[in-house]
């Protein structure tokens, strides 16, 4: 693909893999690893216009017949998400590094978002402690990083060290 300088990568990931599901701790895994492969690769590729996308289908599914009823079923045909996956496929599409649900006629993109968090200068446990609602309250403001560097650089610059 970057020898011929085109490309269209497609890789299946799950709602599993995006918010972890009981008793799938090793699909889940699986399923997770695939949206920071297709990140990765899109990071990569391009350059080289290979662009890279995951999908996480929302679908009937031999996986799914034993434990979701047979109305909800019929109405997540797999068969509705490939329009998606044949536009991500389409020279046209710009897309790349996108993570997008999809099932029963509905998508929608995903993304990482992190809560304005707090710096602490006393770095122990009992500090992390007192602080903990803070750095898990999303009330405050937030923020969508993309890149690695973006987590680098805030770290840095609101460091209290």
């Amino acid at each position: 693909m970057q020898k011929n300088q085109y490309g269209r990568i497609v890789n299946v990931s799950s709602a599993a893999g995006i918010y972890g599901n009981f008793g799938q701790v090793n699909y889940s895994t699986a399923k997770s690893g695939i949206m920071g492969f297709t990140k990765s690769c899109a990071l990569e590729g391009k350059k080289k216009n290979v662009l890279s996308n995951a999908i996480a289908p929302v679908a009937a599914s031999r996986m799914t017949e034993t434990v979701t009823p047979k109305e909800v079923l019929e109405k997540m045909p797999p068969e509705s998400v490939i329009p998606l996956v044949l536009y991500l496929c389409h020279e046209s599409s710009e897309a790349t590094g996108e993570v997008i649900e999809c099932g029963a006629g509905w998508f929608a993109a995903i993304r990482v978002q992190r809560a304005e968090g707090v710096a602490i200068d006393k770095l122990d446990p009992e500090t992390v402690a007192e602080n903990f609602a803070k750095i898990v309250d999303y009330g405050g403001e937030v923020e969508y990083p993309t890149k690695i560097a973006e987590s680098v650089m805030t770290a840095i610059s609101r460091s209290k060290l």
